[in-house]
């Protein structure tokens, strides 16, 4: 599950792969990638949001992936809108 995986990653007895700064972000989108594209409901989820910014909000500091007390990168909000897009790309190209 998410949060098993999640109290994995924090549980620092478990080491990171050596390039995990270099490849998070990559990986994050892959995965994001397939947990909405492999569901019709999560596709039509995300499209409706149409061109909305996307915000992972959170309340437990967690500033890289979301945005906490108004500051952080949101990086999965800007993952979500790149993974919105290229679903986007790929119902038109289905339709044509």
């Amino acid at each position: 599950s998410p949060l098993k995986a999640a109290g994995i990653g924090r549980d620092r007895s478990n080491p990171l792969r050596a390039d995990w700064e270099e490849v998070k972000d990559s990986i994050m989108f892959s995965v994001v990638m397939a947990k909405f594209g492999g569901s019709q409901t999560l596709t039509d989820a995300l499209l409706a949001t149409g061109d909305e910014k996307l915000v992972e909000g959170n309340t437990w500091g967690d500033r890289y992936w979301g945005v906490c007390d108004g500051n952080g990168l949101n990086k999965l909000g800007g993952i979500l809108e790149r993974v919105r897009e290229n679903l986007r790309m790929l119902r038109k190209d289905s339709n044509n």
